[in-house]
């Protein structure tokens, strides 16, 4: 199978940035668009603009030494909010991903450590595959 259009589902967690760094190797060996994705959990729905500016300060400095360093690369960002699983799941769908990467341990729960309750959906519930990448 090719890929063609990857996701890297992200949280800002060294597990989800070691996805990131696996989904740009990917991509570039693929020739692959990469699409990152970092949802805002947050209640309400509408979280206050000091959480989005923290986001999307973290999303560029996160892609803006990769755009740098590899300037054919196909990135699109996006920052949304509300259910992490359910908002990557849609992503996914809209998007046709054709393969969702993401940290195995992440921003977690109890009871969510062996794999990531966010991780642990996506992998019964995605449209794709899936590749969870587990921490160095």
């Amino acid at each position: 199978m090719k890929f063609t259009r990857l996701l890297s589902a992200i949280d800002f967690s060294e597990p989800s940035v070691q996805a990131f760094e696996t989904a740009v190797a990917l991509s570039r060996a693929l020739a692959a668009d990469l699409h990152v994705l970092h949802v805002i959990e947050a209640e309400p729905a509408n979280p206050d603009i000091a959480l989005q500016e923290k986001a999307l300060a973290a999303m560029d400095a996160l892609v803006a030494p990769v755009i740098e360093a590899h300037g054919d690369l196909r990135i699109s960002t996006e920052i949304t909010t509300g259910n992490a699983a359910a908002e990557i799941l849609n992503y996914a769908q809209i998007h046709k991903i054709e393969l969702v990467v993401l940290g195995t341990k992440g921003l977690t729960l109890p009871g969510d450590a062996v794999l990531g309750g966010t991780a642990k959906r996506l992998v019964s519930d995605a449209p794709c595959s899936v590749l969870a990448v587990r921490p160095a």
